[in-house]
């Protein structure tokens, strides 16, 4: 931006400044001249002013009054002509120009004011050239950032390009993306204030004591998207309400993608995914598939899972179809996988425990689920964070999120579920010997009957056969294991065994 100060520096002009040089920082956008004695009436701001004083008073206070309209209305500041008027500045416009901060420079007779017009004007239009040429260059950079990096990448590369904190919110007003800084909360919060009062708008400015705050609609057509939020300490200009505009359209874009690419999109990370949380099949994951893996990750580069249990793969299937069009509709990558009766999905490690429960309930409205939410990882240990949520999930309620890494319970220590998982392998062994020999699925009878607190319905129901079926089974367990599984506390203990060991 052009300044009071640059435009003293234009040795040719010959300026002296005469007053107020505490305002040289004013920034000015264009020049202009007036004998008006109420010129400030005809201003908005950022001028600078030209006269030569004819009209002006011969009482002194009248001057200063002059001036301090002047300064009332933003005038960036002024020029006195002298050799018509007056042969120098009166002192009193001096020291009212050095209380208020508002520079007051002499033209010398033989400047004419239409010189300083042209210098400023020149230099404008200098700059805007300069800004459209930097626009220019950062449109493809935005470009490949949404190509490469998604939503978050954008918004990190227009933060940069208009010098300003930049946030993606979602549908739900919650916040996807920020850069280069977390938006202040009552900043936030007004740009929340701003989407509410007016949804559909394109566009829409507040004006704070500390900042300045653009929100723009991302939609198309009569869908909205999401909304961006621009907070800096003076409003976008016209360049930079462009680029604004260009990363409204990558994102509509982005979001808009036909259905089947999404679907196919989501298809390949569900598979990747799998690999990844697979023991066996994790060492195959390459380079590449681990690059595709780190889309779900937060700046710092880290994850976490979170596993949801369903009464049957049936019902799974339905809810992995509804978690991929939520995480979508938050603007999540979307790595979901469906394993049997459990679905597994991949969160940023910056996202809490809240965002996990708010997907339980959604999931929880039309099927009967629990959850659990892993540690958070780096992106290629994802594997760790699904084991730890699994586990979490085993222990939950229906429709209760479980974190065991940010509880007490004593599943969430690496000793005891050391020691639980050797109790496990020696007190199970026949069990899982038997169905290791004869193709069987005891163990899982057994889970679903400790997880019911032995409620022979709600366990036949979660293994999906008939409750004499089910008592048979638990039936030759008692005979293997030695064991009376009516007694409550042998139900906890082998319980706390088999969730120690993820089973």
């Amino acid at each position: 931006m052009t300044t009071v100060r640059w435009l003293m520096a234009q040795r040719r002009l010959e300026l002296a400044l005469r007053g107020g040089a505490a305002g040289l920082g004013r920034q000015l956008d264009c020049a202009v001249s007036s004998e008006l004695v109420n010129a400030g009436e005809w201003l908005s701001g950022g001028e600078v002013l030209l006269t030569t004083g004819m009209r002006l008073a011969d009482d002194p206070d009248l001057r200063r009054d002059y001036l301090r309209h002047l300064d009332e209305v933003g005038v960036a500041a002024v020029g006195f002509g002298v050799g018509f008027g007056f042969d120098a500045v009166p002192p009193e416009m001096s020291e009212v120009a050095d209380d208020l901060g508002l520079p007051l420079f002499e033209v010398p007779l033989p400047v004419p004011f239409s010189a300083i017009t042209r210098t400023v004007l020149d230099q404008i239009a200098a700059q805007r050239s300069a800004r459209l040429v930097s626009a220019t260059k950062a449109q493809p950079r935005m470009t490949r950032a949404a190509a490469s990096g998604g939503s978050a990448a954008l918004v990190r590369e227009l933060a940069d390009a208009v010098s300003h904190d930049v946030v993606l919110l979602d549908t739900g007003l919650a916040v996807v993306a920020t850069a280069p800084r977390t938006i202040a909360t009552a900043d936030l919060n007004r740009i929340r204030d701003l989407v509410m009062r007016d949804p559909a708008s394109a566009g829409a400015v507040r004006v704070t004591g500390t900042a300045t705050i653009t929100v723009a609609r991302i939609g198309s057509g009569g869908r909205t998207y999401g909304h961006l939020g621009v907070v800096g300490p003076i409003a976008l200009d016209d360049v930079e309400r462009m680029l604004l505009g260009h990363a409204i359209s990558l994102l509509a874009i982005e979001h808009a993608a036909p259905r089947q690419v999404s679907r196919d999109v989501a298809d390949v990370h569900d598979d990747v995914l799998a690999l990844a949380m697979d023991p066996a099949g994790s060492s195959t994951v390459g380079p590449g598939l681990r690059r595709i893996l780190g889309r779900a990750a937060d700046p710092s580069g880290r994850v976490r899972a979170v596993a949801f249990a369903f009464t049957d793969a049936d019902a799974a299937t339905h809810g992995r179809r509804r978690l991929v069009d939520e995480l979508e509709h938050r603007w999540r990558p979307v790595f979901v996988h469906r394993d049997g009766p459990d679905v597994i999905a991949v969160l940023r490690g910056d996202d809490r425990t809240d965002l996990a429960a708010g997907l339980l309930t959604m999931l929880n409205a039309t099927a009967p689920v629990s959850g659990g939410i892993g540690s958070v990882t780096l992106a290629r240990d994802v594997g760790e964070s699904v084991r730890q949520a699994r586990l979490a999930c085993r222990s939950a309620a229906v429709g209760q999120m479980v974190d065991l890494h940010g509880s007490r319970s004593l599943l969430a220590i690496d000793p005891v579920r050391r020691a639980l998982n050797d109790a496990f392998d020696q007190r199970l062994r026949p069990v899982l010997d038997h169905d290791a020999d004869h193709g069987t699925a005891l163990r899982e009878s057994l889970l679903a009957y400790l997880e019911a607190n032995g409620n022979w319905g709600v366990a036949a129901a979660a293994q999906g056969v008939h409750r004499h079926t089910l008592r048979h089974r638990i039936e030759r367990i008692e005979d293997m294991l030695e064991v009376d599984l009516s007694d409550a506390r042998t139900r906890a203990e082998l319980l706390l065994m088999m969730l120690g060991a993820g089973a």
